[in-house]
């Protein structure tokens, strides 16, 4: 798991949705959300980048931080 910088949709919740994220100063954009789910305290975002690589990202809201979990 690695912390990583997301730039987000906010609408109805802060954070709503992930747009783009940052590995290693190198921007990835979230082409589509593939997947979306709940987990105590989470919520996790299985995402297609716009490098053909599928991700899944946490977002922790009470500590409004995101981890990279995977990546295929």
């Amino acid at each position: 798991m690695k912390p990583i910088t997301v730039q987000c949709h906010d609408g109805a919740r802060a954070a709503e949705y992930p747009l783009c994220f940052f590995i290693n100063k190198h921007k990835v954009e979230i082409m589509r959300i593939e997947k979306q789910w709940l987990t105590p305290g989470c919520r996790c975002f299985q995402v297609l980048g716009d490098n053909g690589r599928v991700y899944v990202l946490e977002y922790q809201e009470f500590y409004d931080t995101w981890t990279l979990l995977r990546i295929s």
